[in-house]
């Protein structure tokens, strides 16, 4: 009994640290499996209908913390998940643009903060890695061609970045909050499996 405990809490540990090893794209991924039913973070106004994840990139190196959908308290580096659930539009080649809206001097006042070639996405997850340095009105734009070979915008996502709070959260949970309830359920598991050792061991002696 003894060593199935140690061997619980060691299995926990291991999965723990083998999550932060991941790289950052499966480490989004693996997060953003919990937003699937997020009301808030759907975008249903464009061509396709895709879900949203915003995750703020802590300080140090450590994995992303919760979402967010539309709105994040502070300027810094962002990590974003954005899910295709339509299996045909997969196989369409689709850019992304991340702009700034009201820039001065910019066309249609709009600063574009940054570019990623049009390409397929079959798994279904674009995983968007940025810096967004002001505060203010931010868009992500998913573009495509249409029939006659023009660049459209298919899917403008919203994106407010500032005035502080939690803004609107994913339902899912973040990597460290995942690692969290792993080393609680392990550390639950071996507690309770030592309290049944030792009550165990009681007994025999009650019995001897």
């Amino acid at each position: 009994m003894k060593k199935a405990s140690q061997s619980i809490a060691w299995l926990c540990i291991a999965v723990s640290m083998f999550l932060m090893s991941l790289p950052l794209s499966a480490q989004l991924m693996l997060a953003h499996e919990g937003h699937h039913d997020a009301g808030g973070c759907k975008i249903e106004t464009g061509d396709f209908p895709v879900t949203v994840s915003v995750y703020e990139v802590p300080e140090g190196d450590i994995p992303p913390m919760h979402s967010f959908c539309n709105h994040v308290p502070d300027a810094g580096k962002i990590n974003m998940t954005i899910e295709i659930s339509d299996l045909d539009t997969r196989e369409i080649p689709i850019a992304v643009r991340v702009v700034m809206e009201g820039h001065e001097g910019s066309e249609h006042g709009e600063h574009e903060v940054l570019y990623m070639p049009a390409e397929q996405y079959l798994s279904g997850i674009i995983v968007v890695a940025t810096e967004l340095e002001h505060l203010g009105q931010y868009f992500v734009l998913l573009e495509t061609e249409d029939n006659a070979g023009n660049v459209k915008t298919a899917v403008r996502v919203p994106l407010h970045v500032g005035g502080g709070g939690h803004g609107n959260h994913g339902s899912g949970l973040g990597m460290l909050e995942m690692i969290f309830i792993v080393a609680a359920v392990g550390g639950l598991a071996f507690f309770f499996m030592r309290k049944k050792n030792a009550e165990k061991e009681l007994s025999k002696e009650s019995q001897s």
